[in-house]
């Protein structure tokens, strides 16, 4: 995951998920539509649980929201698309 230096304002909050499994399956979900989003944890490993933060350019934010209304993946169905488990 990409370290986001907190001083640069360009980068935008798009959404918060529990773990990094997650994080992982939507920002691969947004690469492949073209916006570089930047991950921000403190988990130690890929599996931990441990908040993850989302963050994508400014000038993506309109797009990067668009693709989660049309995907309206919940948090439980990113979790077993990473995991293979129920929540």
């Amino acid at each position: 995951m990409d370290p986001l230096p907190m001083s640069d304002t360009r980068w935008r909050l798009l959404v918060c998920l529990s773990d990094v499994p997650s994080a992982r399956i939507l920002t691969d979900q947004l690469v492949a539509e073209g916006i570089n989003p930047r991950v921000v944890t403190d988990a130690a490993v890929m599996g931990q649980a441990a908040p993850c933060r989302i963050f994508v350019d400014a000038t993506e934010m309109y797009r990067a929201r668009r693709l989660l209304s049309e995907e309206q993946l919940t948090e439980s169905e990113l979790t077993f698309l990473a995991t293979g488990e129920q929540t």
